[in-house]
C-alpha cells in the first residue's frame, strides 16, 4: 500500500524519484538521511516528519500547515548555534509506536501555506543541509539520487 500510495500521488512521487529516502508510516510521511550540523559543529542526518492531509484513501491533499517534526539533535548553522528562526520547541514526542521526534520547526512561506508535500519537504531539507554543505560539501538530502539524471544535486 505504501508504494501504491506514492506512486498515485505527484507530490510523493516527485521526492521518491529525486532520490530523496521517503517512506509513509502511521499516516506521516517520513523523509530521512537530511543532512544537519549539530551543536558540536559535526555534520549529522536527521528525519523529517510530517503529517500527510488525505483526501481520499489513496490520494494526498495539500499539506495541512507549515509546520513539520525533526528527529535528531538540535540543528544549528554551521557556527554550531541552533536554527532558532525554525525551532518551535525541542520537546521530544511519541508520533506513533515507531515514531519518536524530537523538535518542531515553523518555517512560514510568504504564501501562509505549502502548495505540495514536494515543496515543503524541499524547503525544510535545503534550511538544515545548506549548513551542513558549508563544512562538507559533499553531502546531500537526496541519497538514492540516480547518477545517470542531467542536472544539479539540490
Amino acid at each position: 500500500m505504501q508504494q501504491q500510495l506514492i506512486s498515485l500521488n505527484p507530490d510523493l512521487n516527485r521526492l521518491q524519484e529525486e532520490g530523496y529516502d521517503i517512506e509513509v508510516k502511521g499516516g506521516h510521511l517520513v523523509v530521512r538521511q537530511i543532512p544537519y550540523v549539530t551543536p558540536s559543529k559535526n555534520v549529522a542526518y536527521g528525519t523529517l516528519v510530517c503529517v500527510l492531509n488525505y483526501a481520499t484513501p489513496t490520494k494526498i491533499s495539500t499539506p495541512p500547515d507549515h509546520t513539520i517534526f525533526f528527529c535528531g539533535e538540535t540543528p544549528c548553522n554551521a557556527d554550531g548555534q541552533p536554527l532558532v528562526a525554525i525551532i518551535n520547541n525541542y520537546n521530544r514526542q511519541q508520533l506513533t509506536n515507531k515514531l519518536l521526534v524530537t523538535h518542531y520547526f515553523s518555517s512560514k512561506p510568504v504564501s501562509g501555506n505549502y502548495p505540495n508535500y514536494f515543496e515543503k519537504i524541499r524547503t525544510y531539507a535545503e534550511i538544515l543541509s545548506i549548513n551542513a554543505k558549508a563544512i562538507d560539501g559533499t553531502v546531500t538530502t537526496k541519497p538514492f539520487k540516480n547518477s545517470n539524471q542531467n542536472g544539479s544535486d539540490e
